[in-house]
């Protein structure tokens, strides 16, 4: 009898441990979604942030899609608001430390439904709001790749190509004023419902789009109840209010002025000081990064520019604005311009709001592509967001002086 009731404690142990090794942490999630008209070959991504030994990171991963179907997990300790992108669509959401369903539609991403999570009725109801804006941004977002694949199928047509830039800054002013209107219904929804759990990352979205006063935003944020400060949330929203505040200190920088040096190491780990060429070298500087549709599509110009002006006194620096190290190398190496200089434009990839010594910053970079032509003295001659016939006219015509 005590032999069996002690096989049967025993039995007990083992269940109620085996039980307790599989349940999900309580700072674990799982992601599982599904996503109507994607195929096979298409990559889905995952971006938020997280805050680990008082330092911010962007974590992004990433998986190909099965069948439409998707998963993901990670850990996180409460309400976060992350990004989910596949080819050049983007949609927010929020995540919760718990086991969650998502469904998206992909010719209407900005409709899906996520299951799972106690903040989701707070979302839709911001979303019920923005829906006319989310339709025109998900159209214009449309327009531009359109003009952009256009761009591909032109690319020996210079004069084609530049008016078919023209175009694409057409419909990214067109963003812009839909962003602002978007943000203006987004604060107005903050003011009416500040205990929402959501309402510290709205203002950390809102004070990164920059399309608000920031002395508003901070006003809002110093009026919220103490308990959504101390959330991680709030915490990331104070960080990107000052990071905001810092870069708005910053001047523009106009032709004539001295541009501002720095010290990086180059993606072979030599050390690279923009005041070492002058006068020796005109500098291009090529601000961009492997996310950026405009300015991959740019690249064959600046292979053109080196093969042409390399040996006649031109530089090429690439600062790139990738956060993570990984998808720079691979896409220096998968768009072959490692021919030229690049460096990292970040201080300190570990810490995402450590801006102050950051290139982009230094230089008040605030979209991208940026291109700055720099003189043997080190003066800023020309600032373009686009480099067309005009542009590489007017480089050629600089170094022809110089011969």
């Amino acid at each position: 009898m005590i032999k069996s009731v002690l096989h049967f404690l025993l039995f007990m142990l083992v269940l109620m441990g085996g039980v307790s090794c599989n349940k999900t942490p309580s700072n674990h999630f799982i992601l599982n979604g599904y996503i109507e008209g994607a195929d096979n070959t298409e990559i889905i991504r995952l971006n938020y942030m997280y805050l680990k030994d008082n330092k911010w990171h962007e974590i992004s991963d990433s998986t190909k899609l099965i069948e439409g179907k998707f998963s993901f997990e990670g850990n996180m300790d409460e309400v976060t608001g992350a990004y989910l992108s596949i080819d050049q669509t983007s949609v927010q959401i929020y995540l919760e430390p718990t086991k969650m369903k998502l469904t998206i539609d992909k010719s209407r991403p900005y409709t899906y439904e996520l299951s799972g999570t106690s903040v989701e009725k707070e979302s839709i109801e911001l979303r019920n709001l923005l829906s006319d804006y989310l339709i025109i941004s998900d159209s214009t977002g449309d327009s531009i790749q359109d003009i952009f694949k256009q761009i591909d199928l032109h690319n020996n047509e210079p004069a084609l190509v530049d008016s078919l830039m023209q175009r694409a800054y057409y419909f990214k002013d067109k963003a812009t004023i839909n962003a602002q209107k978007s943000d203006s219904i987004k604060l107005d929804f903050i003011v009416k419902h500040t205990t929402y759990q959501i309402i510290p990352h709205l203002l950390y979205t809102l004070s990164r789009n920059n399309l608000i006063s920031i002395d508003t935003i901070t006003s809002i944020y110093n009026n919220l109840p103490e308990h959504s400060k101390v959330t991680l949330s709030g915490k990331l929203a104070s960080a990107q209010m000052k990071e905001t505040q810092l870069s708005l200190n910053i001047k523009d920088l106009s032709t004539g002025e001295t541009a501002p040096d720095f010290s990086k190491e180059n993606i072979q780990g030599e050390t690279i000081k923009l005041s070492d060429f002058r006068t020796k070298n005109y500098v291009l500087l090529d601000f961009w990064a492997s996310w950026c549709g405009p300015c991959v599509k740019q690249i064959p110009q600046l292979k053109k520019i080196q093969d042409t002006y390399a040996d006649k006194g031109l530089k090429i620096i690439g600062v790139s604005l990738d956060g993570d190290e990984k998808e720079w190398r691979n896409a220096v190496e998968k768009h072959q311009v490692g021919t030229w200089i690049q460096v990292s434009g970040y201080s300190d990839p570990d810490d995402y709001f450590s801006k102050a010594g950051d290139i982009s910053v230094i230089y008040n970079i605030k979209a991208i592509p940026v291109y700055i032509l720099i003189d043997k003295q080190g003066k800023i001659l020309k600032k373009w967001q686009h480099i067309g016939d005009q542009e590489l006219e007017f480089i050629d015509n600089i170094l022809k002086q110089e011969t």
